[in-house]
């Protein structure tokens, strides 16, 4: 079984391969702030702020890494006004076990 030591080490290394944060927002994509939140040695939560200014029909949000290669993606159908917003996208990482025959 899978100790908290692994687990956090696992988290550790989401977090930092988790760099820059976009969003397609009415049909373009734009760079936004990446911003993480540790909840404990195997949870970890990451927020995109979404400014004010930017309002319309939000369709994707995307993680790169540092090299820019996209590590994480999702459809989302979210309609924001004219008020600042944070997505949240929580990550627990748990160990599986398998069914013992």
């Amino acid at each position: 079984m899978l100790t908290d030591y692994a687990l956090e080490r696992q988290t550790n290394a989401l977090d930092t391969l988790f760099n820059s944060a976009e969003i397609e927002i009415n049909g373009n994509v734009k760079p936004m702030e990446l911003l993480k939140v540790r909840n404990n040695s195997s949870s970890i939560t990451f927020l995109i702020r979404v400014p004010e200014a930017e309002t319309g029909m939000i369709t994707k949000r995307i993680i790169r890494d540092r090299e820019g290669v996209v590590v994480w993606q999702d459809s989302v159908n979210v309609t924001k006004g004219y008020r600042e917003m944070a997505l949240t996208i929580p990550i627990e990482l748990k160990w599986k076990a398998g069914e013992s025959k």
